[in-house]
């Protein structure tokens, strides 16, 4: 019995090992991508740093996942990944989505 606690333990201990960190750095990046659509860049410098910044967080994030919308002054910017995670037994795959807005200046 003591084994088979001790093994049920283990495998929680991995389990959130390998949740843990995704989620924290999905978070934090959710918050970046928020704070730099509120800096109103271009739309390639924007999505040039949203992608350095997804390295960073080791996130899986590709040019593709990125929507930038300027609709009514308003930009909208979605970022939609997965990622992987792999528990020795099952591969999980977590689907994030990282979502800022800003007014656009009237002058552009």
């Amino acid at each position: 019995m003591t084994a088979l606690k001790g093994m049920f333990a283990l495998a929680l201990l991995i389990a959130l090992m390998r949740y843990v960190p995704v989620y924290y750095n999905s978070s934090e990046y959710n918050e970046f991508v928020k704070q730099e659509a509120a800096r109103n860049h271009s739309e390639s410098l924007l999505r040039q740093t949203l992608l350095i910044q997804a390295r960073e967080y080791s996130l899986p994030v590709q040019p593709s996942d990125i929507n930038i919308d300027e609709t009514d002054n308003v930009l909208r910017v979605t970022v939609d990944y997965t990622v992987p995670v792999n528990l020795f037994v099952v591969n999980r795959q977590l689907k994030f989505r990282a979502m800022g807005s800003a007014l656009l200046p009237q002058n552009r």
